[in-house]
């Protein structure tokens, strides 16, 4: 009742995040150690719990913009910590011993926002130390600052205003402060200097259960896991790396579990799986969104994402706090790097598509050539959802894909895999006389690039999908829709797409020996009866069209 008085008094309120700080010059940094290489097993299972607890805290705190001259508080920001907010069992370091706590661990943030605080030179309004200075940690330098809920708390503010950015790599706890550089900053040589924590006692070793520290043993698991595939959209190719790489004791949380009804789509494979946990409800629930809600007006990418961004949440609290390392689906990354699940782990992206920021620019060179279409504004996602995925590739270990095109963007990191090529087909000797479009009529499909083909070199087209950019697009040209098998009497396959995720239908077709011409964006490599040209190069596209259809005339 006492503190409530207290912040009723000082006028306490929390901050958002208001972006106009972001492009401020860093005014101080402060970088600890996640893991102790001398924990024993114990010791490790709550260091990992420290590591999840400041997961939790980091979404509360980081991109916080506090105004000039109102107090930052530590507690009134991150709220009560319990286990129904998240928090796990940690390690809270009292009187030198390391005990299990609730939330134990988050006083490594507090410590880091007051060192960089001190180096900033902002004002401390309260602050304690802890009550025992432990070898090599920030309080061996008078730089930490302990906190208890409610009634120990560290709050410190500036005459200007001030952005809180907070990252857990897979090693280190960073805090940065922006702000315009009007602050006297204090520097130190050993500023940015970590050092390794000393030995401790822990609760589980010391076998003293007199202490007044001892509260009872919390009971504890302590298998680690090597590794946790979070998997959505199945390809072939990455269905058979996984089978490669796992191991029995992984965890993998997967679109379906076994007993349920499975679709090819989201069908995964996984051989001798000791543990699988699924999202298979929100699974069906975007099954049938995306069949029967779908009409003209829905932008079927964007239900896609709001998908994404529920399925990520869940997921985020199926992943055990001894995860070590992430294998994931790239279409919830983003949305699982806001979540920050990533901090103090390391983890692969199975790349199924270009980055978003590439996606953009791709649709926004398809808009340059044909302004007049509907559609390009599909594909679309906010800036903060292009940021989230772009740092979090950034800080991935290996992006995985079979993707030509992809592999080349991240090639100092990428794991490229071989496309699953389809058997030859029986009947693959038998020249056609028709001519495949394999997509919907749309404009980032190379809708436009085939109907002017069309127009200009007087030949009828086999449509597969049924999405058209008008219901007039086609007027004029002679169009039918493929049957159950569309490559029967094809001779020519041209897909012209701007934007291409997997190539399916061209890997079909090249195993039935019908010549394909598409883009790069198609991620194929050069083959036999495969031509590829520039993206939106009408004028290569028809040159090659035309040394297609006159091959063997004379």
């Amino acid at each position: 009742m006492r503190r409530c008085i207290q912040n009723s008094l000082a006028d306490i309120r929390t901050f958002s995040d208001t972006q106009q700080l972001k492009s401020q010059p860093v005014l101080s940094v402060s970088e600890t150690e996640l893991w102790n290489i001398d924990d024993n097993e114990t010791e490790w299972i709550l260091t990992a719990g420290k590591i999840e607890n400041l997961r939790q805290a980091v979404k509360r705190l980081n991109g916080v913009e506090v105004q000039a001259r109102r107090i930052f508080s530590f507690w009134k920001h991150l709220g009560y910590p319990s286990a129904r907010r998240g928090y796990v069992l940690g390690r809270e370091i009292r009187e030198g011993c390391i005990v299990p706590t609730v939330a134990g661990g988050i006083c490594q943030l507090s410590n880091a926002l007051y060192d960089a605080a001190l180096k900033a030179n902002f004002e401390i309004v309260e602050r304690h130390r802890h009550t025992k200075v432990i070898k090599g940690s920030l309080a061996e330098r008078d730089r930490d600052a302990t906190v208890k809920w409610n009634y120990i708390d560290l709050r410190f503010k500036s005459d200007y205003p001030f952005r809180i950015e907070v990252e857990l790599t897979r090693d280190k706890l960073i805090v940065k402060f922006r702000g315009e550089r009007k602050h006297t900053l204090i520097t130190e040589s050993n500023s940015k200097n970590t050092f390794p924590a000393s030995k401790l006692n822990d609760c589980y070793s010391c076998g003293n259960s007199e202490c007044i520290k001892y509260t009872g043993l919390p009971q504890l698991k302590f298998q680690k896991s090597n590794a946790a595939f979070i998997l959505d959209e199945k390809w072939s190719e990455f269905n058979d790396y996984v089978n490669t790489i796992s191991r029995e004791e992984d965890l993998f949380i997967l679109p379906h579990p076994k007993s349920y009804i499975r679709t090819s789509r989201f069908s995964w494979t996984i051989e001798n799986p000791k543990t699988v946990k699924s999202f298979w409800i929100l699974t069906l629930q975007r099954a049938l969104w995306t069949r029967f809600s779908f009409n003209g007006s829905r932008n079927i990418f964007s239900l896609m994402l709001k998908f994404d961004k529920r399925i990520a949440r869940s997921v985020a609290k199926k992943i055990p706090l001894t995860v070590t390392h992430l294998i994931v689906s790239q279409n919830l990354l983003p949305f699982l790097w806001e979540q920050g699940v990533f901090g103090g782990r390391t983890f692969d992206v199975l790349m199924i598509r270009q980055p978003l920021e590439n996606l953009h620019l791709r649709l926004d060179q398809a808009y340059k050539n044909f302004p007049e279409s509907k559609t390009l504004n599909d594909f679309r996602a906010s800036q903060a959802l292009v940021d989230f995925e772009n740092e979090a590739l950034t800080s991935a270990r290996s992006i995985i894909t079979p993707h030509e095109e992809i592999a080349k963007i991240f090639i100092n990191k990428s794991v490229k895999l071989q496309w699953n090529l389809p058997k030859k087909a029986t009947n693959s000797d038998v020249k056609g006389s028709k001519i495949l479009f394999p997509a919907s009529a749309l404009a980032r499909k190379g809708a436009y690039e085939i109907r002017r083909l069309a127009k200009e070199l007087n030949f009828s087209i086999v449509l597969v999908g049924k999405a058209l950019e008008d219901e007039n697009f086609f007027n004029g040209i002679e169009t039918e829709f493929a049957g159950k098998n569309p490559f029967d009497n094809v001779k020519l396959v041209i897909y012209p797409a701007y934007i291409m995720h997997n190539p399916k239908p061209l890997l079909e077709a090249l195993a039935r020996d019908i010549p394909v011409i598409t883009t790069t964006a198609s991620g194929l490599s050069p083959s036999k009866n495969l031509i590829m040209v520039p993206i939106g190069d009408y004028q290569t596209l028809k040159h090659a069209v035309i040394c297609e259809l006159t091959k063997g005339a004379h």
